[in-house]
């Protein structure tokens, strides 16, 4: 079956790129660094050469993204920290103009302005970080963030650079596809998997439609769907074969402890269903089925349609096996494509019910406007990615006294996840602390790293993949845990926990104010907080 050619538009470069570049500041983006940047920053940062990280136990751990560690290594020794947000921004301009490139190609959608700046301000308000802000000050919940992110508190774009913004190329990939450049589209496809290993399923299930749909829509469609296959399998192939090799199992027991580590212990609410999966998943779903009966007599009807059912499918084979592997490939990813997809789907078909005007226009334009505006405001008053500020004392003394001899203990425990339901959503509310009863993550410390440049012996927030290492940082959780203890109820003899320490190599222990460290072997170093203390291992 061939499609018929849609007319040819005109490409409105420079409104485009205004568009997008409001896009990008209403969207607005983390300082640095913020919470998952704080794991996938570390190697590239640690081999650029910040603080003393290069001998870091984490930094020296099996890298599980190193194209992206590459690319922060090379960003921090040739231009600096604020690469890191010139690059996110890029890939934020790239998101928009990709949904806009797509959208220009659906059946049935007008080429005025008025539709386009009606578009823009719908697109644009569901990233806009001012109302992400007024719905948290409203209802305690950041309703909005929905609209763009998949299910298990998974997403494209996220606070800022990490390896899985790179999978806005998918959503390149399905313009591209709409726009009959199929071969471009499987390359752009698969390009995220060079980047996060964990798109190599979304990235099949898309290429595998675009393969069934040109079948299906073009004549002799053969040479150019194995052109397709081939240039997508050029990326993804050397990916999955590489993370075999590398985080594959060695012995199936250590192996298999680690992966029910990870995914039970680390990340349930990315990994287990009955975690992550409640009333707002579920209402997620329903707004993808939407988005892809909107998509009908369109040329991306079905390979979206195909990458849906896919990922429906294989997260029901997940859930009934229980396999924690199978959970840590996230056959629901394919959700952080398809939900932002369906609400640009959803947007353009809204703006081309209204007719066009000049003052259509003009009220699209102005919403933007004032999006791009309280982006502004949010960046200026730090209302969004608020992180525990009474850290950051402590940081500032880590970057002009710590060695790289040194290795802080931190107090941090494994706490109670996975006892709660729901995602933990990436949202503009405080920081969460674990309780009992809650799904959440705890955020004490994650920064200790990168923002103080000093070696760290364990943190419940970053964590290495290779199966020997999982169970290593296992087991210094454990001893973490075990040493805080002793100090505060005198569960373990004083001299144990030195001998501990010094076979450890940890220098210096962190302690808060209101609960002081009284053991003889610990001396206070020259820190005057009123929130923490730093102790010498004498």
């Amino acid at each position: 079956m061939t499609e018929p050619t849609p007319p040819r538009r005109r490409p409105h470069y420079l409104e485009a790129i205004l568009l997008a570049v409001a896009f990008a500041v209403a969207h607005t983006q983390s300082p640095l660094y913020y919470s998952n940047q704080n794991q996938y920053l570390l190697h590239g940062l640690a081999d650029g050469g910040l603080g003393h990280l290069s001998h870091d136990w984490l930094a020296r751990t099996t890298d599980p993204t190193p194209v992206f560690s590459a690319l922060v290594s090379a960003g921090y020794r040739h231009l600096g920290e604020w690469s890191f947000q010139a690059a996110y921004f890029l890939l934020l301009v790239l998101y928009f103009l990709s949904a806009r490139w797509l959208v220009a190609a659906l059946p049935g959608v007008p080429d005025t302005r008025a539709f386009r700046l009606l578009w823009a301000a719908g697109f644009v308000a569901a990233h806009a970080a001012v109302l992400r802000v007024a719905s948290v000050a409203a209802v305690g919940v950041d309703y909005p963030w929905y609209f763009q992110a998949g299910v298990a508190a998974q997403y494209l774009l996220g606070p800022g650079v990490q390896p899985s913004a790179f999978g806005v190329f998918l959503v390149t990939a399905l313009a591209a596809f709409a726009n009959r450049r199929p071969v471009l589209a499987c390359g752009l496809a698969a390009l995220p998997c060079a980047l996060h290993g964990t798109y190599l399923l979304p990235s099949g299930f898309v290429v595998f439609g675009f393969l069934v749909a040109m079948f299906r829509q073009e004549e002799h469609a053969g040479p150019r769907a194995f052109a397709g296959m081939l240039v997508a399998s050029a990326v993804a192939v050397p990916v999955a074969a590489w993370t075999l090799f590398t985080f594959g199992p060695e012995n199936t027991t250590t192996f298999e402890q680690a992966q029910r580590i990870l995914a039970e212990v680390r990340i349930p609410h990315h990994c287990v269903v009955t975690r992550w999966f409640d009333l707002v998943a579920g209402l997620q779903v329903a707004w993808i089925a939407v988005g892809v009966a909107l998509l009908w007599r369109s040329r991306l009807f079905l390979p979206v349609l195909l990458a849906a059912l896919l990922g429906l499918g294989a997260t029901l084979v997940q859930y009934d096996s229980g396999n924690p592997t199978f959970a840590l490939a996230f056959p629901w990813r394919i959700s952080v494509l398809l939900v932002p997809v369906a609400t640009a789907v959803v947007a353009a078909r809204l703006a081309a019910l209204v007719p066009a005007s000049r003052a259509a226009e003009a009220a699209g334009a102005a919403l933007v406007l004032a999006l791009a505006a309280g982006g502004v405001w949010v960046t200026l008053a730090g209302k969004g990615y608020r992180t525990n500020d009474a850290e950051d004392a402590t940081y500032a003394y880590l970057r002009a006294n710590a060695t790289a001899g040194d290795v802080y203990l931190l107090p941090v425990k494994l706490p109670p996840v996975g006892t709660g339901r729901g995602a933990v959503s990436n949202t503009f509310q405080p920081p969460p602390r674990a309780k009992e009863g809650t799904n959440q993550i705890p955020v004490d410390w994650q920064r200790f790293r990168l923002h103080g440049g000093a070696r760290v012996y364990v943190d419940f927030k970053s964590v290495p993949y290779a199966d020997v290492q999982v169970l290593e940082w296992l087991r210094r959780m454990k001893k973490c845990e075990a040493w805080y203890q002793a100090w505060h109820e005198g569960g373990r003899n004083a001299d144990d926990v030195l001998e501990d320490l010094r076979r450890e190599g940890v220098t210096h222990v962190v302690g808060t104010r209101d609960r002081p460290i009284a053991a003889d072997y610990l001396e206070e170093v020259d820190f005057r907080d009123p929130n923490y203390v730093i102790y010498r291992v004498k």
